[in-house]
Order: C-alpha cells, then sequence, then structure tokens
C-alpha cells in the first residue's frame, strides 16, 4: 500500500511539473507570438487560444494524466513550445536589430605619415584643422570634446574650415599640421582625386568613439506605410571590415532609389551616379559630387536626393558590402547573365577575382565583382549602377523561394549584422504581407516577381572647376530630360502622377 501511494505521489509530482513547465513555455510562446505584429492576425489569435485551451485541459484533468502516452504528450507540446518560442525569439532579434537605435561615431586626430608627431602629449605649437560644421557629430561633436579634454587650444591654434575636404588638401600642403576627422576618412576619400591613397599618406595620433542615439542625429519622421506606394534608398557601404555597428558613410559604390506600389507589386529601380553633380543640401545647396553628401550625415545625402529628384524618400537602407557576400551566400548564390569577363579584388581588397560572361550562378564574392566592376564596362559608373540593380533583382527573387527555417535564420543574422535602416521593426515585419502577396500573384513564377522596371540616367562626364580645392575634378553632369523622365516614372509608381496614354494612332499599310 504504501508503494502505490508513494508512486501515485510521484506521478501526481510530475503531472504538476509537467502542468507548471507547460503553462510557462506557452505563456512565452504567446509573448512571442504578440511581437508578429501584422502577420496573420486570425492565425496567431486562434494560436493563442488554443495553447490556452490544451494548458487548461491539462490543469483541469491532471489526476487523470498518468498513463505514459499523455505523460509523453505533455513532454512533446512542452518540447515544441520551446523550439517555437527559440525560432521566433532568434528572428525577431534579427529583425528588432536591423534598425540600430544606436550608432558609435568616431573621430581622429591625423597628421602627415612624415610628421615627427607620434602622440597627442606632441601636439603643442601646432595649427590643427577642425570642421565648424556643428550638426556632424564625428567630424565637430566628438572632435571639439577631443580639444576640450586634451585642452588642444591652449597651446595649439585651431583653424577652422566649412569643407573637410579642403582641410585635408592644406593638410597635404602643409598649411596645417594636424586636423580632426572623422575616423572613416578612407572611406570617405578613397573615390576621390587625388586622395584614393589617404590611408597610406596619413596617421592617427589619437581617436575618440561615441555611441549616440540615432534620433539624435538622424530625423525619423515616416509618411508612409508599407501598405501604401513607398520609397526607399538603398545605399552600399564598401568597406573590408563586417558590420554596421559603427557609423558608416553612405559614398560607397551603391546609390539606388527604389520605389515600390504594394498595390500593383510593380517596382523601380533607379541608380545614382555617385559622382553626379548635384546641389548638396546641407551646404546650402552648393553644387558638388553627390558623394560628398554622405560625409555629413544620411539625412545630408537623403535630402539632396529628394531635391534633385523631387521626390520624398521614407526609408533608407544601408548595407555593408561585406553583407552583400555574406547575404548570397545564404542564398546558395543568385543566377546573372554576365555581359562580359570581369575581374576585380576580393570583399578584403586582395588577390583578384574574375566572372566569365553568360548566364550563370555566381557566389558570394563573384556577385560582389559583378557588383563593383566598372572600369571594364563601357559605360563605367552608368553601367555598374545598373549591375547593381541586376544584383538586387537576383537576390530578391531568390528569397522568394526560400522555404527552409535554418536558411531563413542565416540569411535574418548576416542582414542585422550588416544592415541599417529607419524602417520600424513592425514595418519590417508588414513585408510579409507583401511576401503573400507575392506567392499569390501570377508572377510569381516569373524572373520578375516585382514587376521591376530597371531606370538609368543619362549624362555626361564634365571636368568642373572647384573654387574650395583650387582645381578641376571629374563630375558626371546629368541629362536633365532624363531627371524628368525617370522621376516621372517613379512618380506614377507612387500614384502621384498620372501615367500619359497615346491617344492616337498611325497604323502603316
Amino acid at each position: 500500500m504504501k508503494k502505490t501511494k508513494k508512486k501515485k505521489k510521484c506521478k501526481l509530482k510530475l503531472n504538476n511539473l509537467l502542468i507548471l513547465l507547460s503553462i510557462i513555455t506557452s505563456g512565452f510562446l504567446i509573448y512571442r507570438i504578440s511581437q508578429l505584429g501584422p502577420i496573420e492576425p486570425f492565425i496567431r489569435f486562434t494560436v493563442v487560444l488554443l495553447l490556452l485551451g490544451i494548458d487548461f485541459l491539462f490543469f483541469y484533468y491532471k489526476k487523470s494524466l498518468k498513463k505514459v502516452t499523455a505523460l509523453l504528450g505533455m513532454i512533446a507540446f512542452i518540447g515544441i513550445n520551446l523550439c517555437i518560442t527559440n525560432f521566433i525569439g532568434e528572428a525577431y532579434a534579427s529583425i528588432d536589430s536591423m534598425n540600430k537605435s544606436k550608432t558609435v561615431y568616431s573621430s581622429s586626430l591625423i597628421t602627415k605619415k612624415s610628421s615627427t608627431i607620434e602622440t597627442i602629449d606632441d601636439v603643442t605649437a601646432l595649427k590643427i584643422g577642425i570642421l565648424n560644421n556643428t550638426l556632424s557629430i564625428d567630424n565637430y561633436v566628438i572632435a571639439r570634446e577631443i580639444v576640450e579634454e586634451h585642452s588642444l587650444e591652449k597651446d595649439n591654434e585651431l583653424v577652422e574650415y566649412e569643407d573637410v575636404d579642403v582641410m585635408l588638401q592644406d593638410l597635404y600642403d602643409e598649411k596645417i599640421d594636424a586636423m580632426l576627422i572623422s575616423s572613416n576618412y578612407k572611406e570617405m576619400f578613397q573615390t576621390t582625386e587625388g586622395f584614393e591613397n589617404v590611408e597610406s599618406e596619413v596617421k592617427v595620433i589619437f581617436a575618440k568613439d561615441k555611441t549616440v542615439e540615432k534620433n539624435q542625429v538622424e530625423a525619423v519622421d515616416h509618411n508612409s506605410s508599407v501598405e501604401k506606394p513607398f520609397t526607399v534608398l538603398l545605399m552600399g557601404v564598401d568597406s573590408e571590415k563586417e558590420g554596421l555597428k559603427k557609423n558608416a558613410y553612405a559614398n560607397g559604390d551603391a546609390l539606388i532609389l527604389i520605389t515600390f506600389n504594394p498595390e500593383t507589386l510593380n517596382t523601380t529601380m533607379m541608380s545614382i551616379p555617385r559622382d553626379s553633380y548635384l546641389p548638396i543640401a546641407c551646404k546650402k545647396n552648393k553644387k558638388m559630387k553627390l558623394t560628398q553628401a554622405g560625409w555629413y550625415g544620411t539625412d545630408c545625402m537623403m535630402d539632396s536626393i529628394e531635391n534633385a529628384f523631387d521626390i520624398d524618400i521614407n526609408y533608407y537602407v544601408k548595407i555593408n558590402f561585406k553583407g552583400v557576400v555574406g547575404l548570397v551566400e545564404a542564398l546558395h548564390g543568385i543566377d546573372v547573365e554576365v555581359p562580359k569577363r570581369l575581374c576585380t579584388d576580393n570583399s578584403n581588397r586582395e588577390g583578384e577575382i574574375c566572372i566569365e560572361k553568360g548566364w550563370q550562378t555566381l557566389n558570394g564574392e563573384q556577385a560582389l565583382v559583378f557588383a563593383r566592376n566598372r572600369y571594364d564596362l563601357a559605360r563605367g559608373d552608368i553601367d555598374r549602377g545598373y549591375n547593381q540593380q541586376t544584383i538586387v533583382r537576383a537576390m530578391i527573387t531568390k528569397l522568394t523561394s526560400v522555404r527552409d527555417v535554418n536558411t531563413l535564420l542565416d540569411l535574418l543574422d548576416t542582414v542585422s549584422n550588416n544592415l541599417d535602416t529607419n524602417l520600424t521593426t513592425d514595418e519590417i515585419l508588414s513585408f510579409y504581407n507583401i511576401f503573400k502577396q507575392i506567392i499569390s500573384s501570377n508572377s510569381y513564377q516569373s524572373d520578375n516577381v516585382l514587376n521591376i522596371k530597371q531606370l538609368s540616367l543619362s549624362g555626361q562626364g564634365k571636368m568642373i572647376y572647384y573654387d574650395n580645392l583650387k582645381m578641376k575634378l571629374w563630375n558626371y553632369v546629368l541629362d536633365e530630360k532624363s531627371v524628368k523622365e525617370v522621376t516621372d516614372e517613379m512618380k506614377i509608381n507612387l500614384k502621384l502622377k498620372e501615367p500619359e496614354y497615346i491617344k492616337t494612332f498611325h497604323f502603316e499599310p
């Protein structure tokens, strides 16, 4: 009798423990489900009711749950809860981290490589250049903090500049002895004539990092919804470093303005040459290379493009080119038709990788060659921009075929580390509904699942004299008619302009 009672007590204790674990794991799963916001609200509500119903039945019939099959069923239910909770948690964390709430900015005190200055303690009786743009976190705010913390104004002369490139030129010309500049100076100047080798021509004496809330430096005002036509500025950041934890300038190899109409699934993609000669918003609309807008932050780049093309930009997506390599690898390659044999160095700026002409599946490094090469293309930056659009299009097509859970988690992990955006987590989750619409559309089986129309700007290269630098630089002057044509196409897709229809026809007999 005593043994029987002990067995009953053990079973009851095990039942109670499993019921408790069932309720706890169901609670965690319900919390995770609640984070999915706009995704399948009816299905999520039904699942929550089902979880609560199962837990209620376990609790109500706990004295009857003595059979091994019932206990195994409870254990299986708990295990399923944990697995799904973990999957949703990992996916949500990756999506949530795409919109990086904090950004690390960095400023460096640099001097010429030949200088005898080695440490910040050696900085005395010198002329130090500093930008006077108070809106620049790394070029001004942190630079001023370095000056104050090390009392540099006491024994040195600070020389203020309006343009960072003029300041660097004066350092080269030895009109100043040192300068305070963003630690991203290599990325800033690697495509600027005369400064391509800046990394090997200067040295860092001192550097300081500062973590800043994104809303302190960026205007986060969404006037759109992914349920209505919207615009996205895709900015490719060319860097050998993994991740986008630190501020990355938008003067890399890619600037693509995308419009998307979720009602029609029509998409336009327009590549903007980085050397386009345009008014820069944060420089009092002074005309210069568009790439220079990136030196003063994402808002300056977006405002300059908005003004040039008369289109509001709702969102931006900034991606590291290292991330492109990882994203293509996670997709197990993308299918692209290569127009001719192309070669460039790899993502670490080492060696050489070549891709051959023809239709083929490219891996990550090969896709980067296709996206970066311009010297072997007939129209240089214009053709490269078109190739970059082709890469984006191929990735979107491949993404719609992803069904494997592990592949999805790999994609989210890669993207979250190498991407930054002002899209909120709920807005990103809302793309699920667009994805579902794509799956059910007639175009799903085609290579153009989003009805993508690739646009390109025409213009001509021109040497233009820059007063501040006292020299001529190569610029790409956009054709006004071309700008109007592509702008009209984007406005039509955004439902801001009615399409013009041909009303008269002429037929040859």
